[in-house]
């Protein structure tokens, strides 16, 4: 496999104090542009930090055990987050070594869609709404703003400046929280009324496959709802949750977090 370098017109943060002799540099590509080899890169990336299978898992699918890395190849990252690249962007985070002694790493990247919805129904009175399709880390190096920085890299690119809503399924609060930043709002307050309104059809005119099966959960959607949940999407994705569990014990000491 080639190495992957970061794209020539990135922009290049610091870490921090501790860190000076790394930099972070942050790119865009277009959806056109991503080749079979970056996808093969960001695979790999995925395969060693996105999580593990969860108990359930093994009601899905033979070939996945409980406990074992969450994988994904290349083909399926495309059909998932590539499949209309003309309205998607890929951004990526890479570690630099300024002392140029060690190779730059790929250490995170986002995927975002852009699509059109109807909030009346009609097709000829549309809105247009981004998704954050993926979103993934290195374990190595969290907790130093990367998801945040991701997600404002994709925000100011023309591509999403005429949204009027943007969206992420995840069960981990850090990125539900870095995209409440993306739309200046906080994740203790996020106005559910307009998930309410909203939600339905804007998965229904969504280009990806797995967000226009998804089934809406929570009080927000459901009247009899007992179990605690308030805005939420059952996806048949059985990932562990032991560390967004753990993660939301941390939000919830410091607020209300409104979504369940």
């Amino acid at each position: 496999m080639n190495p992957v370098t970061p794209p020539q017109s990135a922009i290049i943060l610091p870490t921090s104090p501790t860190q000076s002799k790394n930099s972070f540099v942050y790119g865009v590509t277009l959806g056109n542009e991503i080749t079979d080899d970056l996808l093969k890169s960001w695979a790999c990336l995925f395969n060693s930090n996105y999580g593990i299978w969860g108990s359930k898992v093994g009601t899905i699918s033979k070939f996945t055990k409980p406990g074992e890395p969450v994988k994904m190849n290349s083909s399926r990252l495309r059909a998932q987050c590539v499949s209309s690249p003309e309205k998607t962007l890929l951004v990526t985070c890479f570690q630099v070594d300024t002392t140029a002694t060690l190779p730059d790493q790929l250490i995170g990247y986002a995927f975002g869609t852009v699509w059109d919805y109807s909030p009346s129904g009609d097709p000829a009175n549309c809105d247009s709404v981004s998704w954050v399709t993926q979103l993934v880390v290195d374990k190595s190096v969290r907790k130093c703003y990367i998801v945040t920085q991701l997600l404002q890299t994709l925000k100011y690119h023309s591509l999403f400046k005429s949204i009027k809503a943007v969206g992420l399924i995840s069960s981990h609060p850090t990125a539900c929280n870095a995209l409440a930043k993306y739309a200046s709002a906080k994740v203790y307050d996020i106005d559910l009324t307009f998930i309410w309104d909203h939600a339905e059809a804007i998965l229904a005119f969504s280009s990806i496959s797995y967000l226009r099966t998804a089934q809406l959960k929570g009080s927000v959607f459901q009247a009899d709802c007992d179990d605690g949940a308030i805005s939420s999407v059952f996806t048949l994705f059985y990932i562990d949750h032991t560390e967004p569990l753990e993660a939301l014990e941390q939000y919830k000491a410091m607020g209300s977090v409104g979504l369940g």
